[in-house]
Parts: C-alpha cells; structure tokens; sequence
C-alpha cells in the first residue's frame, strides 16, 4: 500500500467507525483516525470537528476522508447541537479538507433524511426531514456536494444507513435484544412496522467498497434489499439465542400517553428509557430501499438472520454488553 491508499477516519472511536479503522488496517490500509474521544498516536487524533481549523489536520493528509462523526443518538441532545455538530462541523471539514488538497470523501448520512411514515424512499427521492438528526444529515450532505461542485475532479459517495447493527451496538437492537431476554419488549399498536436496517460488518465492507467506487451514483441507501419489521427482528432474535419469545402488542396512544410524562422532566431522554420520540419509532416506518446497491454490484455477506447469529457469536453466546 502507497500513501495515495490513505484514508483518514473521522469519528474513528465510535460505534462503525471502530470497526471500519481496524477492517482498514486489515486490509493494510494506512489510517488516521479523528475523534474527540481518540487516544492520540502516530496515527490517531483528538480533535473536535466543531472547532477544527486547517492547522489541525495532519500533513500529508491522507487523499481519502470517511467522514463518519456525528450526534446520531435520537433523542439524546438539545435540537441545536445536532446542527453544530453534524452540519456546521462538516462545513468546518470541507475547508480543511480543501487547503489540504483531498479529492475524495465519503460520508455517511442517514435514512432520518426522510420523515417516517408509510412510504418507501428511493434514493432519488427528495429529501423530508421532520427531526433535528435528520435535518442536521441533509444540510451536511448539501454542504459536501457544494464542496465537490468547487473544484474539477473531487468525488464524493453519500451513503444513508438503516439502523446499523452489530458488535459494540449500544442502540435500539441492543434494547431490542436485552428487552427480549427479560420479557420486558411490547409492540408499539402493530409489529409489522418497517425498520431498515444493516449488519455493521456489512456497512463496513460498503464503505470500504465506496472509497475506490467509479459507478455512476453519488448516493447510495445501506439496507437490506427487502424491507424488514419489527417482527423480524423479534424472529432472527429469538433463532439466534434459542428463544420463544412472543411480545404483545400495546396500543399506540396508550404507549404514548404513558411516556409523555417522561419528557417533561427528561426531555433530551438521557435518564428515562421511556420517551415519546422512543415509542413513536416502533410505530412509524422507516423503509428505505437499496436498488442502487445492486447496480454498485454489493450484496450483503449476511442475512437478516445470519447477523444476529453472528453478533451472539462474538458475544461469545452471551448478550450484548
């Protein structure tokens, strides 16, 4: 590998961005990871994208950002700061990222681009944010395609995820997974409620595939190809631990009126699992679909299934901490 294989990481300490800095190094990728909550080395720094200026970028810069930092826990910060760190920290990224020459990012947006509800987004569709995380993703991916028109020859891949899943998961399926485990999960008014989603060693591979990637597309949804529910999951769950669990169903307003409380005394729902915002993510669809995938020539290592038996496999058979 040459110095034009590098790749700078930002976000590099966090849930994808981990495992994308060690799968890099694999590879025999060099890397330099970005984080605020990075360890420095030789080839990791700790820098606040919301504050970074072009004094602190290393030189030579790798020719490569995957720009993965952001506030994507939701709800779990006051409004502004999604905007201040999602939005204004990539345009603070793209002028340091043109006085040091690179040519190439790839940047991972997310499928709250588009208001949930019944409808099943393509990735030419337009953009409908109706909350704070998603709205912050579609001014940082206007921002990065204003950085690439500036100057010939700058290329840029937008990648929106469903809900990324896996090792290390502190999300939704890790609550999922343990609420199971304790008879503690309700359907909220229906379990046939859409969540996109992708295994993290899979959303792993695409980013990798997306950084030398000459097809005709800039934008890309990383989901599965068919849309899966709630039900799914609870199924490839139970398959993958050995379970019978058969949650019931809880109507929505009921669900909702019980949580209201909560985010009058907890609104940004760090100390309360119960939120509003929770429960309506178990009732409204978030399906996105990923036709373009297959005219990337990308398929998924690992079914539905399959990733829920691999993620207990590195649990060791265990739940995930």
């Amino acid at each position: 590998m040459t110095a034009s294989d590098a790749v700078l990481v930002t976000g590099s300490a966090g849930f994808i961005g981990g495992a994308l800095v060690s799968h890099l190094r694999e590879l025999g990728r060099p890397v330099v990871g970005v984080d605020r909550a990075a360890q420095p080395g030789p080839d990791s720094l700790r820098l606040d994208l919301t504050t970074i200026t072009e004094d602190d970028f290393p030189r030579p810069c790798p020719p490569t950002i995957i720009h993965l930092a952001a506030l994507s826990k939701e709800p779990g910060f006051p409004w502004r700061d999604y905007f201040a760190n999602n939005a204004e920290a990539t345009r603070r990224l793209c002028r340091v990222a043109d006085d040091a020459g690179v040519q190439n990012i790839v940047f991972t947006s997310s499928m709250m681009a588009f208001a949930a509800g019944p409808w099943r987004r393509a990735e030419s569709d337009f953009g409908d944010a109706d909350t704070a995380y998603g709205s912050s993703k579609l001014q940082a991916e206007e921002i990065l395609r204003t950085w690439q028109a500036e100057k010939p020859g700058r290329r840029l891949r937008i990648v929106r995820p469903g809900v990324v899943f896996g090792p290390g998961d502190q999300g939704n399926m890790r609550r999922l997974i343990r609420g199971l485990s304790k008879g503690r999960f309700a359907y909220i008014g229906r379990d046939d409620t859409v969540k996109s989603c992708i295994y993290l060693k899979d959303m792993v591979r695409l980013l990798v595939r997306l950084i030398d990637d000459d097809g005709p597309h800039d934008t890309y949804h990383a989901v599965y190809p068919q849309p899966t529910t709630i039900h799914d999951h609870v199924d490839a769950i139970n398959a993958a631990w050995g379970w019978d669990r058969n949650p019931p169903t809880v109507p929505y307003r009921l669900a909702l009126a019980a949580a209201t409380p909560f985010a009058l005394v907890d609104p940004t729902g760090a100390r309360f699992g119960l939120h509003p915002r929770r429960i309506q993510k178990l009732q409204f669809d978030t399906n996105i679909s990923s036709e373009r995938l297959a005219d990337l020539g990308f398929t998924a290592q690992y079914s539905l299934r399959e990733a829920f038996v691999d993620w207990r496999k590195d649990c060791g058979g265990a739940l995930p901490p």
